[in-house]
């Protein structure tokens, strides 16, 4: 199972507390209707490729990802002196762009520079991955070409935790690495309903009380919970518009190394079901999957300024 935040936000959620930070004043919401957002340009490129669809024809086990059933999720690398570390996650929307949380790509955060991007990652210990005899494609690397992290990230702290990321080259798509699709009707774009069940998958802790990370791409389902829920990070915090509050299912959350990853939900279509990008793992509890939520960056409030970096 996995459990919410990173690290690097746990830090912040003490700094908070200990200082007395204040961490809350209202945002103005930036969400435009669906009518506005259906026109913007960035559709273009976007509607051109097949989003949201997967490989899910194999076994599924535990809290095991299927082979193939998120081919959107890629793993963040850092360099540590001459080493890659995979601290956060990220979501694929084009075959040159990805989506993570802010906190993830701020190297004065942490003092590591982001370098490299890997999708078609499954279980880290094998390359290629394979699943009842059928393999998939080796993993893709790609280096970081440009960052762009919200300009009102951290502006008032912990809020406006999103990023995208443009890659050097582009990626090449198959059955096991597609992206996301992004919000666009009004139904999809609608604020999520209290109790709903959304998704959320990573490579995280998989551990409360050891720094044991999945090595197998971990799944869990959790609900919305009333945003009251996520008032509680530290003093002078309260949950914004631009967020959504998930999770108080004992041992089901996101955890260390989720951060920036996907929150997910299926939604019909013409074509069939499809995978929708709801939010973005931000954080959450220092200790993680004790019925307390995280805290996930609402897409649809940022849905402009993303479709904006891929034009």
């Amino acid at each position: 199972m996995i459990f919410a935040g990173s690290w690097l936000v746990q830090w912040h959620n003490i700094r908070c507390q200990l200082f007395g930070v204040s961490c809350f004043k209202k945002i103005r919401d930036t969400k435009l209707s669906a009518e506005e957002i259906a026109k913007h340009p960035a559709w273009a490129k976007l509607d051109a490729v097949d989003c949201g669809d997967n490989a899910r024809d194999r076994i599924i086990g535990g809290t095991n990802a299927a082979l193939g059933e998120f081919p959107w999720i890629v793993r963040l690398g850092y360099m540590d002196e001459d080493e890659l570390v995979w601290l956060c996650g990220g979501a694929l929307l084009t075959d040159r762009h990805v989506i993570t949380a802010g906190h993830c790509v701020q190297k004065s955060e942490y003092g590591y520079d982001l370098k490299t991007v890997r999708v078609g990652e499954y279980d880290v210990r094998t390359d290629p991955d394979c699943e009842l005899k059928v393999c998939a494609p080796a993993v893709q690397d790609r280096a970081v070409k440009n960052i762009t992290s919200h300009p009102s990230y951290d502006k008032p702290p912990f809020h406006n935790d999103v990023a995208i990321i443009e890659l050097e080259t582009p990626i090449t798509f198959n059955d096991y690495v597609a992206p996301i699709c992004l919000p666009k009707t009004t139904e999809q774009m609608a604020n999520v309903l209290i109790g709903e069940k959304m998704t959320v998958a990573g490579w995280g802790k998989t551990n409360m009380t050891t720094e044991e990370r999945g090595q197998i791409l971990q799944v869990v389902s959790i609900p919305v919970v009333d945003p009251a829920l996520c008032d509680s990070f530290g003093k002078g915090y309260k949950v914004a518009e631009s967020e959504i509050c998930a999770g108080t299912e004992l041992n089901k959350d996101s955890c260390g190394g989720d951060s920036g990853g996907p929150l997910m939900k299926i939604f019909d279509t013409p074509e069939g079901p499809k995978n929708y990008l709801i939010g973005v793992v931000s954080f959450g509890p220092t200790i993680c999957g004790i019925k307390k939520p995280g805290v996930y960056t609402s897409v649809s409030h940022f849905l402009k300024w993303i479709l904006d970096r891929l034009v």
